[in-house]
């Protein structure tokens, strides 16, 4: 199996929408919002298990999508989309508060929270409604409307990549019980977006094609995007975001990306994409010769044992991000 053509099929195969969303309405005072609450059902705490012993089941693909927590205990953990949340797009629980959105091809992870579900859609991005009634933005966190707006959740250290991947990486690290494999709704990932996110989307920022995909990143109230389609198999970008010096690493055959600081301990690092490092560690630093994963830990060199500081950011569609915070900057590649 080609596992980068099966990821790219998964996650980019939304071209039909592409003529919608290039002439979608212009911009109006309000973003329009379409509400569908109870369309689907939250889930709150599955029970646990970890990567490896759910793996011995059988039931988890290699090539399946999962969202990945890369920090707290046991190394983080995984969610394979399709197992848990592709059905439910809402998960309360212990290890975080997660929100899938396939139309803005993301899946956001923020402190673990409860009473959060499904509410409708806002700008062509997902909005969750709160026990209280406050409405979310899923992509941003940021409340719009309700007891908490203007009120934001945390978000906590995840990337997107696939089972296998992360298997390799962490083993030990949390999953979800899957039981005999019929305990939960297996919903395949949509490959269309929803009538109801096509129509409420404006005019779409032209400086990306409206589906591109980008690692948006958003560092002391300032926030870029980084065009990931045209990267290559593996890259690392350098830039300053917001007074931060930051490397966003990325991964193809995974279709992942992910930000860290490049200061480590008061020392810069100079981060680069290494062709020939092992798929666990595609990425070296020029200062020490470390290589490090895209969890951002150093694995093999003088840095050993040592985790860089997240990035606060989130891979998604161009328009979904440019939805959310118009005044971004877009990163080009003169400015590696």
């Amino acid at each position: 199996m080609n596992l980068h053509k099966t990821i790219l099929r998964q996650w980019m195969s939304w071209g039909s929408m592409l003529a919608i969303l290039a002439v979608a309405e212009e911009p109006s005072p309000q973003r329009k919002l379409i509400a569908r609450p109870g369309l689907f059902q939250s889930v709150t705490e599955p029970p646990c298990s970890y990567c490896s012993t759910e793996n011995r089941k059988g039931i988890v693909r290699p090539d399946e999508p999962v969202v990945a927590w890369v920090r707290g205990q046991h190394n983080g953990g995984a969610i394979p989309l399709r197992w848990f949340i592709a059905g439910p797009r809402v998960i309360n629980d212990t290890y975080g508060l997660f929100f899938y959105d396939p139309d803005g091809g993301y899946v956001s992870a923020f402190t673990r929270d409860y009473g959060y579900e499904f509410y409708g859609w806002r700008g062509g991005v997902m909005v969750v409604k709160g026990k209280d009634g406050t409405l979310w933005s899923a992509l941003t966190g940021i409340a719009f409307d309700g007891p908490k707006k203007g009120q934001r959740l945390e978000r906590i250290p995840s990337l997107t990549t696939v089972w296998s991947y992360w298997l390799m990486l962490h083993p030990e690290s949390t999953a979800y019980n899957l039981f005999d494999g019929k305990k939960y709704s297996l919903v395949d990932l949509p490959t269309e977006m929803t009538v109801e996110a096509t129509e409420s989307v404006n005019k779409v920022d032209s400086r990306l094609e409206p589906l591109a995909n980008v690692l948006g990143v958003e560092v002391g109230g300032a926030m870029k995007a980084y065009p990931l389609d045209g990267a290559g198999e593996r890259s690392c970008f350098s830039d300053e975001v917001g007074g931060e010096s930051i490397a966003v690493f990325w991964y193809r055959p995974t279709r992942s990306a992910i930000a860290y600081s490049r200061n480590l301990n008061g020392r810069g690092l100079t981060f680069y994409a290494d062709d020939v490092s092992p798929e666990t560690a595609p990425i070296k630093d020029k200062e020490t010769g470390t290589r490090w994963t895209l969890a951002g830990r150093a694995v093999d060199g003088p840095m050993k044992g040592q985790e860089l500081q997240w990035v606060p950011g989130i891979q998604c569609r161009w328009y979904a991000w440019a939805s959310e915070y118009p005044d971004t900057k877009v990163f080009r590649p003169s400015e590696k």
